[in-house]
């Protein structure tokens, strides 16, 4: 499961989704008697946590660490059951890249201003794909696109 970005202290829309992730894993193992393995991927680098080592004069590592530390304890008083494994996306810098330069590759993204976008109105035109999100009969929509996606597609960013 996606764990928080760990730049800042933990708040209420954490709680709210960690607990409600604990009710449904509880239920797997408690009541249907289903061994549950969960993985959960930590945020531990990225433009936030970078930003916020530069205004507090730290290294991003040691922001990372000790939010990582306060949000587990903060899990640990709300009673929510710890992961099986965690992941940080610290670890996988190497596969992220490798996969970002395929979907690049695939024509599906760009670069531009030191960031990679993902080109949704290519992906939505493309015939191998249905990019129509929880709606199939919306599929090839480009105003439903472009209102879903706002900004992210050319005709959003007018």
């Amino acid at each position: 499961m996606c764990g928080p970005t760990v730049y800042d202290h933990s708040h209420m829309g954490h709680a709210k989704t960690y607990i409600c992730f604990d009710i449904i894993r509880r239920l797997f193992t408690d009541y249907f008697g289903y061994n549950v393995k969960l993985c959960m991927n930590i945020t531990d680098i990225d433009d936030k946590i970078i930003m916020r080592a530069k205004e507090r004069n730290l290294d991003f590592g040691k922001i990372s660490r000790d939010m990582e530390t306060e949000f587990f304890k903060d899990c640990e008083a709300l009673n929510i059951k710890l992961p099986t494994v965690i992941t940080r996306v610290s670890e996988y810098v190497k596969e992220i890249v490798e996969y970002i330069e395929k979907i690049i590759g695939n024509g599906y993204a760009y670069a531009s201003n030191g960031s990679v976008y993902f080109d949704v109105q290519k992906f939505a035109k493309d015939d191998n794909h249905t990019y129509a999100k929880l709606e199939p009969t919306s599929f090839g929509n480009l105003d439903l696109l472009a209102e879903g996606e706002g900004a992210l597609t050319a005709d959003g960013a007018k």
